[in-house]
């Protein structure tokens, strides 16, 4: 069988990048499954009064990732249950395009949501907006000075997909797995991920290598193009981690064409956020297991807490988002197939336990 997942409606040409080799990248497509407000309907709304929001803008980092796709959808449509209406703007992974978008539109809006585009220097968005008095919500990556994180414990869903695979999956002739890591490490979630992961996977399998560490930018096809020359250059993998789908993706895509089968691999990565990644896991092959991220309920938290700080709530500094192991048995539970589409139970993910703080941030 081929596992691949399909690429259709993958090609919708992105805004121009800041970085090399993101230029013209293209997006991914969300298509919302058709109960998807019914289930958005099931998470109750915090009660912000006659003053809430009702412009909302959200600075994402790089929008043609699946990931940002649906996050910038659902937070539309939570929104919208509240009255207020979006305003989106896209850094490509510049910070300072992100700062120019901020001042933009900072006069415009009554709070921002914020994914930053790198670890350091964001932090002019959060005193700016101090200054006008405008609540900030971050998402995914931490700035110096938030009031509060939407994000998962990076570190601790590394390790424990890391020690899925070492319980799960071993390498032929009974050697030590081979493993190919395809990061971002220029944002720090990213290397959390895979430090935990490789920690996580020694803590089972003390021998297992790693052949080489390689930066995929969040992109299918840097990443596809950097796992090529790792392949050529150290010879076959047992496992490949990804940080996220489409890295997870184009390191597929270039083990394939490096004359290796499918079935000699295990595909470990983050995300699980598009139907093709879902629609991989449950065929079987390759991608065995995922630390589903679920980025509708991620969506959905930031609106909310978006609301809980126009109101003076007190907020955690980090609201922990929930994420487990993710495998093909697993799957219907928190997302079951209705009326032909993957949708996102969010009662059932909303109520999977999380820690009171990370291992490490």
């Amino acid at each position: 069988m081929n596992t691949e997942p399909s690429q259709k409606n993958r090609e919708r040409k992105a805004g121009p990048a800041a970085q090399e080799g993101l230029d013209d990248h293209p997006a991914a497509v969300y298509t919302p499954p058709p109960a998807l407000d019914r289930a958005l309907a099931e998470l109750p709304l915090v009660d912000a009064g006659p003053g809430a929001p009702r412009r909302i803008g959200y600075l994402v980092n790089y929008s043609f990732h699946i990931w940002y796709q649906i996050l910038m959808e659902i937070i539309r449509r939570r929104a919208a249950q509240y009255g207020a209406q979006i305003e989106v703007r896209d850094a490509a992974l510049s910070v300072e395009r992100q700062i120019a978008a901020a001042r933009e539109l900072l006069p415009q809006v009554d709070a921002l949501i914020l994914t930053p585009a790198a670890t350091e220097g964001l932090e002019p968005i959060l005193q700016m907006g101090e200054e006008r008095g405008i609540p900030v919500v971050v998402e995914a990556n931490p700035v110096r000075g938030m009031k509060t994180l939407v994000a998962i414990c990076d570190y601790d869903a590394g390790r424990a997909l890391g020690a899925w695979v070492g319980d799960n999956i071993r390498a032929a002739k009974k050697s030590p797995l081979r493993v190919l890591d395809l990061g971002l490490p220029t944002l720090r979630p990213c290397l959390l991920r895979s430090e935990g992961f490789i920690d996580g996977l020694r803590a089972v399998q003390p021998d297992a290598t790693v052949i080489e560490r390689i930066n995929g930018m969040g992109s299918r096809i840097i990443a596809k193009r950097e796992a090529a020359r790792a392949l050529a250059a150290h010879g076959r993998v047992d496992v490949i981690f990804a940080m996220d789908d489409e890295t997870g993706q184009g390191g597929y895509e270039a083990f394939i064409e490096a004359g290796f089968s499918p079935d000699d691999l295990t595909l470990a990565s983050f995300g699980l956020a598009g139907d093709a990644e879902k629609d991989w896991l449950r065929a079987g092959g390759a991608l065995r297991a995922g630390a589903a991220m679920f980025p509708e309920y991620v969506a959905a938290r930031c609106v909310d807490d978006v609301m809980r700080l126009y109101r003076g709530d007190a907020v955690q500094r980090r609201d922990i988002m929930p994420t487990l192991p993710m495998t093909a048995e697993l799957l219907s539970q928190y997302y079951p197939r209705i009326d032909g589409a993957w949708t996102p139970d969010l009662k059932a993910i909303a109520a999977i336990p999380v820690g009171s703080s990370c291992a490490r941030e």
